[in-house]
Formats: C-alpha cells, structure tokens, sequence
C-alpha cells in the first residue's frame, strides 16, 4: 500500500481494522521531514520517504492500494496531474485507491473547516465537489468503478470496473 501526505501516519492505525487478516507492505511519502519522522517513529514497519507527491521517483513501486487522505487541497498539488501519474506508474493493474477530501481548505497555510474561501462570508462546498466530480470523472473514464461516501470527511473510492463490488461495507 502506498499513503501519500500521511504526515505522522495516524491513518495507518486503520490498516489493522480494515484489514485484520493481511500482512501489509506500507510505504509512505511525506514532505515535512518532522512528520515523516514521527510517521516512522509511529509505523516502524513502514517504508517512509520524505519526497513531494508532484515528484515521485518512477521507481517507487506498484502497489495494490493508494491512499490520500485530506493531501489534494494542499497548495501546489495538482489533482490532475497526481491522480493521472499513479494511475499510470504506481498502481497495480487490479488496484484500487482511496482518496480523502475534507470539508476543509488550506487559506493562507491555515487549515479552515467549512471550505472557507477568500471573499465568501459563509462556507461554500463547491470546490470540494468540483474536486470529487474531477477525480470521479478521471478515473470513470479509465475504467473504474467510483464510489463516494463518508461523513466527516468525504471518501471517493475507486476499484477496476470489473471488480466485484464489495457489499457489507456498512457494517
């Protein structure tokens, strides 16, 4: 599994829940080499790399599962670009990915709930949709089967179209 943007790697606590009976392979990136300390410090198992997601090494590997979680409202990252580049180099042909967008912003480098955004008074969630719509839309069009759902953050999950899909998720 790759986690991109993992900061200290809290989201890695999940794998175990999620799943119980697999040995996994993590590897992380992370820009702030104090995080991906603590990452390490938090997943010692894990391969962790300070790198920026707008340039990971080809030779990163091929993983079966991508995760991003609250990372493609971050300045500077371009969702486009991102999502075309680990679709064509770094996920496994039977692969899926999680992507995790808040309802949040980054305004002056100060995370802002509610999607707040220079010159609106009130919140406004259409950037957020626009960014789940645009990566529905990517990975629709190259063959994937997209799910969004969540409630304090919301979740597009993406699996090959022919894929079976999961049922019992809600449990």
């Amino acid at each position: 599994m790759l986690a991109l943007g993992l900061n200290a790697g809290h989201e890695l606590d999940a794998l175990p829940l999620a799943f119980p009976d697999r040995a996994l392979t993590v590897v992380g990136v992370e820009l702030d080499p104090a995080a991906a300390q603590a990452a390490r410090d938090r997943w010692p198992q894990a391969t962790i790399h300070v790198a920026d997601v707008n340039a990971l090494p080809p030779d990163l590997g091929r993983f079966d599962l991508i995760l991003a979680l609250s990372l493609l409202q971050s300045p500077g990252v371009r969702q486009d670009v991102l999502l075309a580049t680990l679709r064509r180099q770094h996920l496994t042909p039977g692969g899926g990915v999680i992507l995790g967008y808040p309802n949040a912003r980054y305004r002056d480098g100060t995370l802002s709930y509610g999607a707040r955004m220079r010159n609106y008074a009130r919140p406004d969630l259409s950037l957020l949709a626009a960014d789940v719509t645009n990566a529905r839309r990517g990975l629709q069009k190259h063959d994937f089967k997209v799910f969004v759902t969540g409630k304090y953050e919301v979740l597009l999950t993406a699996i090959p179209a022919r894929a079976a899909t999961p049922t019992g998720l809600e449990l």
